[in-house]
């Protein structure tokens, strides 16, 4: 499954009083919304580095993307029972 739009508002502002916000969306300078998503998911990661929870921001990270693959291959596995329920 690909991304056809995408978009993520983040605002933030850190114990020290550090506010950051930035949009993370298509526009003319990056159509691929699957990229928009990838940097943003590399900003969140720096994030986490830089707020002290690099350890953290990995595990998250790799349970999020246990439960990607295995909803995938679920999606996956009911699209193949629909495509042979039609040709049957």
């Amino acid at each position: 499954m690909s991304l056809s739009n995408f978009q993520a508002k983040l605002k933030y502002t850190s114990d020290e009083g550090c506010e950051y916000e930035s949009d993370f969306r298509v526009n003319p300078k990056q159509e691929d919304a699957n990229k928009v998503l990838l940097d943003l998911i590399e900003h969140l990661a720096w994030m986490g580095a830089v707020g002290g929870q690099a350890d953290e921001t990995t595990k998250a990270f790799e349970r999020g993307h246990t439960q990607g693959v295995e909803r995938l291959a679920y999606l996956d596995s009911l699209k193949k029972e629909t495509n042979h329920e039609r040709n049957s």
